[in-house]
């Protein structure tokens, strides 16, 4: 999945780039995170980072889309989002005799309202890997806490929404899983709060870091999993981008 994704990603700024004068970063980060699931203690994952704007379409990260309406307060939109989420069995002796769980690809809806120093975005994504079958709703409040000529900081706060098959397909335990230890669980749709800083240093007019770091809780039906092991989860991301001039 994440090979394959690397690939569209690539393909689809080669093309974008080579048509006219989009705005463009690119970079590489590095994603890790505390894992809810018993026996692993992070994970660990290398990312490309692409911010481009072409005309309504965009790449966000490792997210793309295209608004179909776009104005400067609001943009309405398609958008395609990898869930980098799962585990294989082999990554702890808890989770031995689970079927893995892989990362998926969702496709959906976006909102996002522009005020003066924040925006409302919202989203609502379907599987269309064919990996969870489920969907997720996606709320979040962003408000910019300082802005200089080169940084900025962000507050951000939201929920997501998962559904039962997505959040059983992660956090459940089939009856052919099920051991003495940990017994069959049906994990039922979940709503997960967080919340967030994004830091912006540019130290120069074509270099810059971007860090994150967010807090997120999770929902009753997914901490009571026999293979969770946490109530919450802290990721952080760090990035260097270079900005193309026109």
């Amino acid at each position: 999945m994440k090979n394959k994704l690397i690939l569209l990603l690539s393909v689809l700024l080669t093309h974008l780039y080579a048509t006219d004068d989009p705005s463009l970063q690119v970079g590489v980060g590095v994603s890790t995170s505390t894992s809810p699931y018993k026996g692993v203690s992070s994970v660990t994952i290398p990312l490309p980072d692409i911010e481009l704007t072409y005309k309504s379409a965009f790449i966000e990260g490792i997210n793309m889309g295209y608004n179909f309406y776009d104005t400067k307060t609001l943009q309405v939109g398609v958008i395609l989002l990898p869930v980098l989420a799962g585990y294989k069995s082999k990554d702890s002796n808890d989770l031995k005799g689970m079927d893995n769980r892989n990362m998926s690809l969702e496709g959906g809806l976006r909102m996002k309202y522009n005020f003066e120093n924040s925006f409302l975005s919202g989203t609502v994504s379907r599987d269309v890997s064919g990996t969870t079958d489920g969907y997720t709703i996606n709320t979040a409040y962003n408000y910019t806490l300082l802005e200089t000529e080169n940084s900025g900081l962000s507050l951000y706060a939201g929920a997501e929404y998962l559904s039962d098959k997505k959040s059983n397909y992660y956090y459940g335990v089939k009856a052919k899983e099920a051991t003495f230890a940990r017994p069959s669980y049906h994990a039922d749709g979940a709503i997960n709060p967080f919340i967030g800083l994004t830091q912006i240093f540019a130290f120069s007019e074509t270099w810059s870091i971007i860090a994150n770091v967010e807090y997120k809780k999770f929902d009753k039906t997914i901490y009571k999993s026999p293979i969770v092991d946490d109530h919450y989860q802290v990721a952080g991301y760090l990035s260097i981008m270079y900005t193309f001039l026109p």
